[in-house]
């Protein structure tokens, strides 16, 4: 089984969702698992992991490629409406 300190590394490294390592550690919450990585002297990171920034980037690409095709087609996004119509 892993241990709580191993399961805070794992999930800083991506290795694990938060709600699994909250499950090993026993936290309530994200809040109280960033203090249990801290007070074990798991380092906290602070951004994305490599791998979050590409799938945002390469999404972010898909989008901006379909849009442009759209609008190249003539293609127009229904207007937005308010929830009440």
């Amino acid at each position: 089984m892993m241990s709580v300190h191993d399961a805070l590394e794992a999930w800083q490294a991506g290795e694990i969702t938060s709600a699994r390592a909250m499950r090993l550690a026993g936290a309530a919450n994200v809040l109280e698992l960033l203090a249990f990585a801290e007070q074990s002297g798991v380092d906290i990171r602070s951004g994305p992991l490599p791998r979050e920034e590409d799938q945002a980037r390469r999404a972010t690409d898909l989008i901006t490629r379909l849009m442009a095709e759209a609008d190249a087609a003539g293609d127009r996004l229904p207007e937005r409406t308010s929830p009440a119509e």
